[in-house]
């Protein structure tokens, strides 16, 4: 009786334990699929503010790497994204870039027709919107194929060169001009739109706007003449008007980005054409944009 009431008793704590232990497993499987505190975003409170939002937009940043212009874009993404949670309530979550967007548009307007301060904070803005853009469009669309990470690694380098190449221009062009500093600044904002709004095209089967008739080698030629036209400026100044040395020098500089925009220009289309043939991007589309951004050369020489 004693053995078989003991067998029993055993035989009972063996099934409680396992009842116990499945309870516990489907406690955790429960708890694994709740929303966590990761899962909910926490708005960063330094972009309360359309001020200190601009203020970060508008930072000046050159991106040497590909993997520093991602992180740019990251840490931008959270900004609008904060600005727009605390700002924007009861909008479309999914729409926060145009939403955001119809604030800081509305500013750099506002902007644009005030003082040169103004007016190079207007134009700071529209470049940050557009470095914004294109690195959405990187992120989403194109970050895993190499042929875009080598296209965009050279067009950074690219970049660099040319918004310094073109930032010594326009002070040559207006020297001793307050307008320097908005021209400049308008040259940098230039180039990041044109390379935004032609970057958004490039996928499979894209809509080019850009049908021109002009070839790579014809844009390449064009470009590299008005470079030429460029560092051919008078470097003659009297030094009793303004600073006739410090003119020079600046010319100098000048040349000196000139000849790098040079090899940088035949490098980025090296790994452009790459990409383009496998993708089935036209000629013309990469020659447009070559032949804007030699315009804006023009149109800084002739003032």
């Amino acid at each position: 009786m004693n053995k078989f009431f003991w067998s029993a008793f055993a035989l009972l704590l063996c099934l409680l334990g396992t009842f116990l232990s499945c309870s516990g497993e489907k406690k955790v499987a429960a708890s694994s699929i709740a929303p966590t505190d990761a899962e909910v975003f926490n708005p960063d409170m330094r972009f309360a503010s359309i001020d200190s939002l601009v203020d970060y937009m508008m930072e000046e940043f050159s991106a040497k790497t590909v993997d520093e212009f991602v992180n740019r874009y990251e840490q931008q993404a959270v900004a609008v994204k904060s600005y727009g949670f605390l700002n924007h309530k009861g909008e479309d979550t999914n729409r926060w870039d145009e939403v955001v967007f119809r604030d800081l548009q509305a500013l750099a307007d506002s902007l644009s027709g005030g003082s040169t301060f103004d007016m190079v904070m207007s134009c700071r803005i529209e470049r940050g919107m557009s470095h914004y853009l294109i690195g959405k469009d990187y992120c989403e669309k194109y970050s895993e194929n190499p042929l875009y990470q080598a296209e965009m690694r050279d067009w950074l380098a690219l970049e660099d060169e040319l918004g310094s190449f073109y930032i010594n221009l326009a002070y040559l062009a207006n020297w001793g001009g307050t307008i320097a500093h908005v021209t400049s600044s308008g040259s940098l904002a230039y180039m990041a739109e044109e390379r935004q709004k032609e970057y958004c095209q490039l996928k499979k089967d894209g809509h080019f706007a850009n049908s021109e008739s002009l070839t790579i080698a014809e844009a390449r030629a064009d470009f590299i003449q008005e470079l030429a036209d460029a560092k051919s400026l008078d470097s003659a100044m009297d030094d009793d008007m303004y600073d006739g040395e410090g003119y020079r020098e600046t010319l100098k500089e000048m040349c000196e980005h000139a000849d790098r925009v040079t090899v940088l220009l035949d490098k980025w289309l090296a790994s452009r054409a790459q990409l383009c043939k496998a993708e089935g991007v036209p000629d013309s589309h990469t020659a447009h944009l070559i032949a804007v951004l030699g315009t804006r050369i023009m149109e800084l020489i002739e003032g």
